[in-house]
């Protein structure tokens, strides 16, 4: 047989790279924690019906990215391309929001969308994502912003900053569409990339959104558009963010590629850099699915994005670190020894140390294999003559030193000098 290529659009993740993935999620699970927010699992594969309804017919995603397929039974399946329907059906399904609080939930999952694979964009992908649900108002969106702004430093993120915009409510965002098209009309309608054709029959609102950088108009400002009420929200919204230090500037361009935003929306400037983080608040999604009234906010992260970043523009990142070694290797050369061993390693990993061992008898002379291979911190050497005389050879492999220690205390030894 000959083995096949890994599909286009895919990646193999292993060490060390794996590592810096399980790094990154050691660090924001932890965060995360600490800002009350819980894990959900959903499926890889979902109704069609339930992207086609949540994120616009017009929408990117489910215009041309989506891989669908049917089952057996004709049904009509997608593999998840985003994972904010998908919270919204578990939640409504599982019935998971109490009147009168909020719900934190954030997953950790892969996504695909069929789209031509280029750097930083694949069609097999992996996401962090956070929502806050059941949550109105301008102290959410903060919490939101901080939320960000913690992960972001956690992960020793540098010189970042936040661009918003607020597309406020039903009436600002009808008003806006309808100056928009004016301002293209039929002039400018030829003048557009295929896709903002169809937006502009559509959804005009997201021809702000458009991948082309030079639109043949002038766009209107949102900002000249917002009323008192939107007005009122980032005024104080700006002086929130101000007082605590929050780096931001508004950017009236900004809608973002999902049709359900409302209100905040913002993206993470990383120097000019590609969007590593975006989100905004959705308020009508949940009504529009026939749920409920939920106010909710969320936002997600590209971790193939994030590592690339940290490769390209941060190589002196701790993240990317990898000491990929054991603690302690115990080169085992005579069978006897082995009951030593696994009680000694039942002992060591308690102590939260990597341990290992040979698992078929190794003589001596392979020593500078294992320790090319292993990259142990020490390594301990286990023979028959050490048994005799119950003194055991260990090897500290970074400074080049050895040690003889008795055989009853060779666990109480590797505690006290690697910890």
């Amino acid at each position: 047989m000959i083995l096949p290529n890994k599909p286009r659009g895919t990646q193999d993740i292993y060490p060390p790279r794996s590592l810096v993935y399980q790094k990154i999620q050691q660090i924001v699970i932890e965060i995360l924690r600490k800002n009350n927010y819980q894990l959900i699992i959903f499926p890889t594969f979902e109704a069609k019906e339930l992207f086609t309804s949540s994120l616009g017919s017009t929408t990117d995603i489910v215009h041309k990215e989506m891989y669908t397929f049917k089952d057996r039974k004709e049904r009509v399946l997608v593999l998840r391309p985003e994972g904010t329907a998908s919270t919204v059906r578990l939640v409504c399904q599982n019935k998971l929001v109490k009147e009168d609080y909020p719900l934190k939930l954030y997953y950790w999952a892969n996504m695909f969308r069929y789209e031509r694979p280029q750097k930083g964009r694949r069609r097999e992908f992996w996401q962090l994502g956070i929502e806050l649900i059941n949550a109105p108002g301008v102290f959410a969106d903060y919490q939101i912003l901080k939320l960000v702004s913690d992960i972001l430093q956690g992960l020793g993120i540098k010189n970042f900053d936040f661009s918003l915009n607020y597309l406020g409510n039903n009436e600002v965002r009808e008003k806006y569409k309808s100056k928009l098209k004016k301002i293209v009309d039929e002039k400018f309608v030829p003048k557009l990339c295929d896709d903002c054709k169809i937006r502009y029959e559509t959804n005009p609102l997201r021809i702000l959104d458009c991948k082309e950088e030079n639109l043949p108009f002038s766009l209107p400002s949102y900002e000249k558009l917002w009323d008192k009420e939107s007005i009122d929200y980032v005024k104080k919204l700006t002086q929130i963010l101000k007082k605590f230090g929050l780096p931001f500037k508004y950017d009236y361009r900004l809608v973002r590629g999902l049709d359900y935003y409302t209100g905040l929306v913002f993206e993470v400037n990383l120097g000019g850099e590609k969007t590593l983080l975006g989100g905004g608040r959705y308020d009508n999604l949940y009504h529009e699915m026939g749920k409920g009234r939920f106010p909710a906010i969320g936002f997600a992260i590209g971790i193939e994005r994030l590592v690339d970043y940290l490769e390209n523009f941060q190589p002196d990142s701790e993240l990317l670190k990898i000491d990929s070694g054991v603690d302690a290797f115990f080169l085992v050369s005579d069978v006897e020894a082995y009951s030593d061993v696994l009680e000694w390693e039942k002992k060591l990993k308690g102590h939260s140390l990597i341990i290992d061992y040979n698992l078929e008898i190794r003589k001596a002379k392979t020593l500078s294999k294992i320790i090319d291979y292993y990259q142990p911190r020490l390594l301990v050497i286990l023979g028959e003559n050490d048994l005799k005389v119950k003194k055991i050879l260990i090897k500290d492999c970074q400074n080049r030193q050895e040690f003889l220690v008795e055989k009853e205390k060779v666990v109480e030894w590797i505690v006290n000098y690697l910890i």
